[in-house]
C-alpha cells in the first residue's frame, strides 16, 4: 500500500521532550553503581561511535589531558596494593581501578554530549532549552532569555574573535552573529507522557 496525504502522520517528540529524555540518561549514569555504571558508559560510547563518531572522537582530543590527569591522580594518591610490590611507591591496584571507573564515566558524558551536539541543530537545541526553562509558557525565546544567551555564548566560545571580552557576549544587541532559534510549540500529551514515563524509570533506577 501506498501513503496518501489523508493518513495521520506519526506523533513527533518534542525537541524538549528529547533533550529531556538526555538529561535523564546522563542522570541515569551519574548515579548508577557498577556494574551498571560500566554498562551505561559502555552503551553511550557504543551510540556514540555509531551515530558522531567523529565529533566524538574530537571531544576526547580536548578531554585528552584531563583523562590523564585523572589517571595519574586516583593512581598515585589512592592507598592500596602497589601495582609492582618491589617498589617503595608508585601506583596501587585500587587507584589504577578507581582511575578507569572515573575515566569511564567521563568518557560515557563525552559520549552523550558528542550524540546531543551532532543530532540536534542549535535552532533546535535553544528552542527545546527555552521551553524546558519555560514549560507552561507559550511565548518564544527573547533576546534576554537564558537559551537564546547560552547558545550565543556557545557559538563565540567555537568561532572566537581576537579582542572581544566575554562580556559582550552577553549584551544585548552587541554580537553581530544572527542565531536561529527553532519555533517552541508547547508540549503536547505524548510529550507528557513520556517525560513522566522518564522520570519514574530514572526513580528506579537510582
Amino acid at each position: 500500500m501506498y501513503a496518501t496525504d489523508t493518513e495521520p502522520a506519526a506523533p513527533r517528540l518534542h525537541a524538549a521532550t528529547l533533550l529531556a529524555l538526555w538529561l535523564v540518561w546522563l542522570l541515569a549514569g551519574q548515579v548508577a553503581g557498577s556494574p551498571w555504571h560500566e554498562l551505561w558508559s559502555a552503551l553511550s560510547i557504543t551510540c556514540a561511535l555509531l551515530l558522531a563518531a567523529r565529533p566524538f572522537l574530537r571531544l576526547l582530543r580536548r578531554l585528552r589531558w584531563l583523562l590523564l590527569a585523572i589517571l595519574f591522580t586516583f593512581a598515585l594518591a589512592t592507598p592500596g596494593r602497589l601495582l609492582i610490590p618491589d617498589f617503595p611507591a608508585g601506583p596501587s591496584v585500587e587507584g589504577l581501578l578507581a582511575a578507569l571507573s572515573a575515566m569511564s564515566k567521563l568518557t560515557g558524558m563525552a559520549a552523550a554530549v558528542a550524540v546531543l551536539l551532532d543530532r540536534m541543530t542549535p535552532a533546535r537545541l535553544t528552542g527545546a532549552i527555552h521551553r524546558l526553562v519555560h514549560p507552561l509558557s507559550a511565548d518564544h525565546p527573547s533576546s534576554g532569555s537564558f537559551a537564546l544567551r547560552l547558545q550565543l555564548v556557545l557559538h563565540e566560545i567555537d568561532h572566537q574573535v581576537p579582542g572581544r571580552s566575554w562580556r559582550s557576549w552577553l549584551e544585548d544587541g552587541d554580537s553581530a552573529t544572527s542565531v536561529p532559534v527553532e519555533m517552541c510549540a508547547p508540549l503536547a500529551k505524548m510529550d507528557r507522557v513520556v517525560l513522566a514515563a522518564a522520570v519514574l524509570a530514572l526513580w528506579y533506577w537510582a
